[in-house]
């Protein structure tokens, strides 16, 4: 007798049932009885207690449903743990939502078909090439089918597609009914042939049968029908790195290689090289839209034996692409955040491109960062995991010289492009908000050339805010304590926290007034200002604003075809594009993040500026960086001029280190929000309160800086301390949920590794 612990669908904990026979596996899909309902469960974990305060129901059966491998149950408790969630919100993220779909049998006949097989069967299958169960009951009786399975002339089966396995040759009549359908569902035979008969041909073995959990064709991609691998030619950097990584002993790897070093061609090496191996690789990215050039390329070299993995997918083509990796028939995932929970098969390679990027901190519950899942995935699975950017973040380059990651350099821009000039701009000393002169020569010149620039503006719309100039008054958003930014593209005031929109009439909603003054430039603004000096370029802006991902990569074909001379954008356009055209990048105001109240506005400063800046230049024609700020002697700003991230980071790591922040500390962010403002004081004191408060620094409880949102009024508890001492405190922070999370009138999160302190 075994006692499992499992868990089932909405509900926060785990169950205990039992088993007579002991024969499932952490992992297994179960049906189990819960709540006088049949339900699909999960097993977890044994359940080591041998006396319970309680009755303990057995499990029912186990499903046909797909499992969930046991490394990755491990990596779940895991994630309950370090990220103290609950296995609802950590498996929510693992598990497709269609993967409990129905199921549907095929048939196909055995090859070679022989005379001895039933005439009527044989021909039905003139016709067919494959059937499911439903129909061949209509033209056999189930004792026919089984009689055709047992002699080995019908094949049942289950796979994503059920199709039959005929030797086209030797099929017959009964063949040339298969021939013209790839594909036959079951109940497609049942409208010629009985159920008896299709049982009798089953157990004849004239029949195969199969099953298949019924999922979308996923309509994302197209691939080719035979793999080809193209050679990558790599340089000597290039050759060191893929080496080190493939013969090297240690697990974690940081590449840091400049803009353009071709750290995409080393990722490609391995992974080919793994396939041909039989293992599996997962690659993440920050966003698939904004990455085409990357699908295309990872297309090309593994077409059908790569999933892509991204949040517009449905959910029935991500149960499918699922399934497809559970069973191995898919070896390489190439995909956003969520990917790395992927079942990939023979696990050999975790590879995180730009890991510095914060899309792969994820802002619901669980709060986790895929680079540190990652890492945890690769140690319980013994795969290598290799974190690249051009701009690490703080704790991966510390970690990397501390000797916990391997450091691995490309300092080389790949067929020995150059890396592009920068010149800064002080803007104190110029009379346009938004164009030096310097810029509007540059830009003038390129584009005599024929060139393509890329302007960086990190604010959506087209100003901050308006204000009247008779009473006053500022639109403020009524759901949140904020201003409403003015989309002149729309004529709309929109809130970017709730997305609340209101008209825009040109008047001011208190006094009537059409004297408004619009405040803070957006990127709209700049696209209006850079008309007025060149009337005749055409513009592309890319802000995030314009839904799907059609437009982006419909935008980026575009570009790179050169129906646009110009690429307007925010944060959007620093990712990764690779754009040969693309000679001069110019950032309108590079102290937008630098003077935001985080610890961390330094390192997000200098990883943005620096990756736009390694847009221009690319390939054979030489990159201009111009970078408009109002702090030129920061040392961010001239580090990037310098192109020195190992200058930054020891000028970073000296303020930190003397302040006691990550990579020297851990730290734990408590959220807490509710509609009754007092109740929400109250009770974050109370929380507070209950924090002891002798092995880590305490802060607050403190009103968030954006106050109220979607109507929550929102406060926060921040503590700091050592690694142990901070997973103590994840202890009694659980026991606070525990005591909590039954009240309806406030929310409590916890974010175990918080990169917004805003």
């Amino acid at each position: 007798m075994m006692y499992y612990q499992v868990y089932l669908e909405k509900n926060r904990g785990l169950y205990t049932y039992v088993d007579e026979k002991e024969e499932y596996r952490i992992g297994d899909s179960v049906f189990v009885s819960f709540r006088n309902q049949k339900q699909v469960a999960y097993i977890i974990a044994l359940d080591s207690r041998q006396e319970f305060p309680f009755r303990v129901l057995p499990i029912l059966a186990k499903t046909d449903f797909p499992n969930i491998p046991p490394l990755l149950v491990q990596l779940a408790r895991w994630m309950v743990r370090y990220y103290v969630s609950s296995y609802e919100a950590v498996l929510r993220n693992m598990i497709p939502r269609d993967l409990k779909i129905k199921k549907k049998i095929f048939y196909s006949l055995h090859s070679p078909a022989s005379s001895e097989y039933p005439q009527k069967l044989l021909e039905y299958f003139r016709e067919y090439s494959s059937v499911s169960r439903a129909t061949l009951r209509k033209y056999l009786s189930l004792e026919e089918i089984k009689q055709g399975m047992g002699q080995q002339y019908l094949i049942e089966f289950e796979k994503n597609r059920f199709a039959w396995n005929l030797e086209k040759e030797k099929i017959g009549k009964i063949g040339k009914y298969f021939l013209q359908r790839e594909q036959i569902l079951a109940k497609k035979l049942e409208e010629k042939f009985s159920k008896a008969e299709i049982q009798e041909f089953l157990e004849k073995n004239y029949l195969e049968e199969k099953n298949l959990f019924e999922t979308g064709v996923s309509s994302l991609h197209s691939f080719r029908q035979e793999t080809s691998f193209r050679e990558i030619e790599l340089n000597e950097e290039q050759r060191k790195a893929t080496f080190s990584i493939m013969q090297g002993k240690a697990s974690f790897y940081l590449l840091k290689g400049v803009t353009g070093s071709g750290k995409t061609e080393v990722y490609l090496s391995l992974i080919r090289k793994a396939f041909q191996e039989g293992k599996g690789s997962i690659f993440l990215v920050p966003e698939i839209s904004l990455t085409p050039q990357m699908v295309e390329r990872f297309q090309g070299e593994f077409q059908e034996n790569i999933a892509i993995l991204h949040s517009r997918l449905s959910s029935k083509e991500r149960a499918e692409e699922w399934i497809q990796l559970y069973h191995g028939k898919k070896k390489i995932v190439l995909g956003v955040r969520s990917a790395i929970f992927a079942p990939v098969q023979n696990l050999q390679y975790i590879i995180i491109d730009e890991e510095h990027e914060s899309s792969y901190k994820q802002d619901v519950n669980p709060k986790y960062h895929a680079r540190q899942v990652a890492l945890k995935r690769a140690m319980l699975e013994g795969a290598k995991l290799i974190l690249g950017s051009a701009t690490p973040s703080i704790e991966s380059y510390y970690y990397a010289k501390h000797g916990i990651y391997q450091l691995l350099e490309l300092n080389q821009r790949y067929n020995q492009a150059k890396m592009p000039d920068i010149e800064l701009v002080d803007m104190k000393e110029e009379r346009d908000l938004f164009f030096s002169q310097r810029l509007l020569e540059e830009i003038r010149n390129t584009l005599l050339r024929k060139e393509q620039i890329l302007l960086l503006l990190n604010r959506k719309g087209y100003s901050t805010y308006i204000q009247c100039q008779d009473c006053g008054h500022v639109e403020e958003c009524n759901h949140c304590s904020i201003k409403m930014s003015y989309y002149a593209s729309k004529r709309i005031y929109k809130c970017n926290y709730c997305g609340k929109v209101i008209k825009y009439t040109g008047r001011c909603s208190v006094c009537g007034s059409e004297h408004l003054v619009h405040s803070g430039k957006g990127i709209e603004r700049v696209e209006e200002e850079l008309k007025q000096y060149f009337p005749d370029i055409s513009i592309l802006r890319v802000d995030g604003d314009q839904k799907g991902k059609q437009f982006f990569e419909q935008a980026y074909y575009d570009f790179l075809q050169g129906k646009y001379q110009v690429m307007i954008g925010t944060q959007l356009i620093a990712k990764g594009l690779h754009f040969p055209n693309v000679t001069l990048v110019g950032v309108i105001n590079a102290d937008m993040i630098l003077n935001f109240p985080d610890f961390r506005a330094g390192e997000k400063t200098y990883q943005l500026l620096a990756q736009v800046a390694g847009r221009a230049g690319r390939e054979e024609k030489p990159g201009k960086v111009i970078i408009q700020t109002y702090q030129s002697e920061h040392y961010v700003i001239e580090k990037v001029k310098e192109n020195d991230y190992e200058g930054f980071y020891e000028k970073e790591v000296e303020a930190r280190d003397f302040l006691d922040y990550p990579p020297f500390s851990k730290m734990i962010l408590i959220g807490l929000s509710s509609k009754n403002e007092e109740y929400l004081k109250q009770k974050a004191e109370e929380i507070f309160q209950m924090i002891p408060k002798d092995e880590a620094d305490m802060y607050g409880p403190m009103p968030c800086l954006v106050y109220r949102v979607k109507d929550r009024y929102r406060y926060q508890i921040f503590m700091k301390g050592s690694r142990d001492n901070i997973e103590k405190y994840k202890k009694i922070l659980r026991k606070v949920l525990s005591k909590y999370q039954t009240e309806e009138e406030i929310r409590i999160s916890i974010d175990a590794e918080p990169l917004n302190m805003i």
